[in-house]
């Protein structure tokens, strides 16, 4: 069973190689190893250069950024990075994480400094041709109208706009999101016990827009909750996506992992 994890996150304090040795173990044959601020940019670093060709790295920086002294000379920097040096294993394959989180109750102020920031990067993915990993939490209507007056209609008629990171619905978002050529990222959150809702808006998605993710250290699925989550962990949730689209977990596997090497690692496709 070939398995990819389309979104992780390495702390460069643990034991990566170790990490991408479990992961290579539990039948993964690549993982995104995604940024998000500095500390989580060089993690994504460092795994790429750990596993050239198995972890690909995704740059920026997210919404809890945004509100830095220096956010708007740190948006600039982020989004120089999207595509640079395409010749080495540590060039970003997308921009991400990036997005808008409103769950925290931000100001007006904070909302336009979260959108300022996100719109940058993905003009900046845009431009560059490559993907983002979007995180949306409590601010769909921003995070549409940021996406449809940024992302590249190229990428966007292709379905290679970006991946909605741990979607958990409504279906309806879904939809929207469609058209502008994003696909979804599934997590550890659809083996959870009170994700009926999520488990249900699953089959309303294509399945050529279906993805995995562990969103590693977070979000570890059933049977391994309480424990560190890591990429291998992914294999658990694909068993559960196989229930739901009624098709063996093999099955499951191949339609996410082609779906994800489609849409992050085009020119890395078997």
């Amino acid at each position: 069973m070939d398995l990819f994890d389309t979104h992780c996150h390495f702390d460069a304090a643990d034991d990566i190689a170790a990490i991408l040795e479990r992961a290579r173990a539990a039948g993964l044959v690549g993982l995104v190893a995604v940024g998000g601020d500095d500390a989580a940019n060089a993690g994504a670093r460092l795994a790429a250069r750990l596993a050239p060709g198995f972890a690909f790295p995704a740059l920026g920086l997210d919404w809890s950024c945004a509100s830095a002294p220096d956010a708007d000379d740190a948006a600039q920097l982020a989004a120089a990075e999207v595509g640079v040096s395409p010749a080495s294993a540590q060039s970003a394959i997308a921009a991400g994480e990036i997005g808008l989180d409103y769950s925290h109750g931000p100001t007006a102020a904070e909302k336009a400094a979260q959108r300022a920031l996100f719109a940058r990067q993905v003009a900046a993915a845009a431009e560059a041709g490559l993907p983002c990993s979007v995180h949306s939490r409590e601010a769909e209507e921003d995070t549409l109208a940021i996406l449809r007056e940024c992302v590249s209609p190229t990428l966007a008629a292709e379905g290679r706009a970006g991946s909605l990171h741990c979607f958990v619905g409504p279906a309806s978002f879904a939809e929207r999101l469609l058209p502008l050529g994003f696909s979804f990222g599934l997590s550890g959150i659809l083996t959870f016990r009170n994700a009926d809702s999520l488990r249900a808006a699953v089959p309303a998605i294509p399945r050529e827009r279906l993805l995995l993710e562990t969103d590693s250290p977070y979000l570890a699925p059933v049977p391994m909750r309480g424990r560190k989550c890591e990429p291998a962990f992914v294999a658990h949730t694909v068993r559960v996506l196989g229930k739901i689209l009624g098709i063996e977990p093999d099955e499951a596997a191949s339609i996410t992992t082609e779906n994800a090497m489609r849409l992050f690692c085009p020119k890395a496709r078997r």
